[in-house]
């Protein structure tokens, strides 16, 4: 899977029409501009439109010392006004101007997080980082003698090459807080230490409800007991929630087997101090549109089904949620149908999806199926696909049902791979299915409100991306084996973050994983039923 993500973006030529004096030439040509780099310790993001590299270094890369490998051009004879390869100090924005057919300008600039903390014994609540000011404070209780602590962790600079000066097992007195030397990379911080007294014991900090678990967050002293107490709105008896994880004066559970839609009651507690009482309320329970595939009709085309039915009695039925590749290998005829409803042989109801991988004229396509639309059909070189539906709920697993009969590769369905990826001629197939949720806007990946992730199947630089920085969740499996029984596969969902809602989902299967790189095998078949979003 590429690990960046690079939208390429065609600029068309903007032709300037009005009065220009003749001894003034126009300026026609394409822009010049970067298509790609590539550097050392760092992930490069490219921003076609506002002309930005952001390179998102290593915790360990120095932001002062970026060394970059290799960079690429629209078009050639784009030369830049300073040396864009080898090491380049990115501490500040670095301007750079492209000279082409049309010139350009550009800015350089480096993002990094370097994971930094401070705690003592008998800490209460989490510590606060002032990396501007090179200031750390934490907090003990105010029956703590603040000239006998300890150091019980430190980190103010990348792991594996910061030094401190005294040692942090040297440090004892915070009555006056305490100064300590950081260096790394050759230069030295000062910062300063404090230790705050407080009265106040345990404070709840947040309760994020999803639909059927919420998770809890509260500040006490490390090393004492604490927890958290949970009932229903209007019972009498509270709950102690298990599996309270303490880290430096921070701790967090999850309550389980919450009911969706329902006032809950929750409280903190640290020894025999107790929070005030906070509500929350659950969210809702949806499922995914036609999961079962037993919804579709020819009324998107004449060659192909189609997962809905405008003349359907159920309102969310009526209009396309899933989408296939139908659209773009039907272009030379019907029987080149990738993607249709299979009504004899299901795991429920009365019908289910079946997708059927082969080699279609010239160009190798996977059977697919996937939430969001076909866009268009590019040439004979490829197609354009958005993904997602709109989404705000947090499942915990995506299950189904499957079958799956794994064809082996040939060499003319060959067609490429992403880059570590060892799959030869002879190799089984791989069947994928895989889900994501995130806060993609269709503005930065080029799709439609609705469907903002647009794909370019010429474009490896479009390729979604599942450690992207819009992706909150994701999860997939993989098979390069027969399924010959109908089988209930789940997929539990990776989050990133507890705190932050998506906005669309993006559910996709595909008989061939590679079908994007127009790899797989023309054997290959997936039957799929009864999708169903666990909460």
């Amino acid at each position: 899977m590429i690990k960046r993500i690079i939208i390429l973006l065609s600029l068309a030529v903007t032709v300037l029409a009005g009065c220009i004096s003749n001894d003034i030439p126009a300026v026609s040509g394409k822009p010049a501009s970067i298509v790609e780099m590539v550097a050392e310790g760092a992930e490069v993001t490219i921003d076609q439109t506002r002309h930005i590299v952001v390179f998102n270094l290593n915790e360990s890369t120095d932001m002062r010392n970026v060394r970059i490998i290799s960079v690429t051009f629209n078009t050639d004879g784009v030369t830049p006004d300073i040396p864009l390869e080898g090491p380049i100090d990115l501490s500040s924005p670095v301007k750079v101007t492209l000279h082409g057919e049309k010139d350009s300008f550009w800015t350089l600039k480096a993002e990094q997080n370097i994971e930094m903390y401070f705690s003592v014994t008998g800490q209460v609540g989490v510590s606060r980082i002032d990396a501007v000011n090179h200031r750390a404070i934490t907090q003990v209780s105010g029956s703590v003698n603040r000239k006998t602590l300890s150091i019980s962790s430190l980190k103010l600079g990348p792991e594996g090459l910061t030094s401190y000066s005294p040692s942090p097992d040297e440090i004892h007195d915070f009555s006056n807080g305490q100064e300590i030397d950081v260096t790394f990379h050759g230069r030295t911080e000062t910062w300063s230490l404090f230790v705050e007294q407080t009265e106040s014991l345990v404070e709840l900090l947040s309760a994020e409800a999803w639909t059927r678990v919420a998770w809890l967050e509260a500040s006490g002293i490390e090393g004492k007991s604490c927890g958290f107490r949970i009932r229903e709105k209007g019972q009498e008896e509270w709950t102690d929630v298990p599996d309270v994880v303490m880290e430096n004066g921070i701790f967090k559970a999850m309550a389980d087997n919450l009911s969706p839609l329902t006032e809950y009651e929750c409280t903190a507690y640290c020894e025999d101090e107790t929070t005030a009482i906070a509500s929350f309320t659950t969210e809702d329970e949806v499922q995914l549109p036609n999961a079962g595939f037993e919804t579709f009709s020819n009324a998107e085309s004449s060659k192909y089904y189609s997962f809905f039915d405008p003349e359907s009695a159920d309102p969310q039925l009526r209009s396309k949620w899933w989408g296939s590749g139908n659209k773009g290998s039907t272009t030379v005829g019907s029987t080149y149908s990738i993607t249709i409803p299979e009504t004899e042989d299901f795991a429920e109801g009365k019908a289910s999806v079946k997708l059927m991988s082969q080699y279609v004229i010239i160009k190798f396509a996977a059977g697919n199926i996937f939430s969001g639309e076909y866009y268009k059909t590019i040439g004979t070189s490829g197609g354009i696909v958005r993904m997602g539906r709109p989404f705000t709920l947090r499942p915990r697993k995506l299950s189904f049902k499957i079958k799956y009969n794994c064809g082996k590769i040939s060499e003319k369905t060959l067609g490429g791979y992403p880059d570590g990826d060892p799959v030869k001629v002879g190799d089984n197939d791989r069947g994928c299915v895989w889900v994501s949720l995130g806060t993609w806007d269709y503005h930065k990946y080029g799709g439609s409100a609705d469907s903002p992730v647009e794909i370019n199947t010429t474009d490896r630089g479009t390729f979604f991306n599942p450690e992207g920085p819009d992706v909150i969740a994701y999860g997939s499996f993989v098979t390069d084996r027969s399924i010959e029984e109908w089988t209930t596969v789940e997929i539990p969902l990776d989050y990133k973050t507890t705190t932050v809602k998506p906005t669309h989902i993006i559910v996709s299967a595909a008989a061939s994983m590679l079908g994007d790189y127009f790899t797989g095998s023309a054997e290959s078949v997936m039957w799929l039923d009864d999708f169903r979003l666990e909460y």
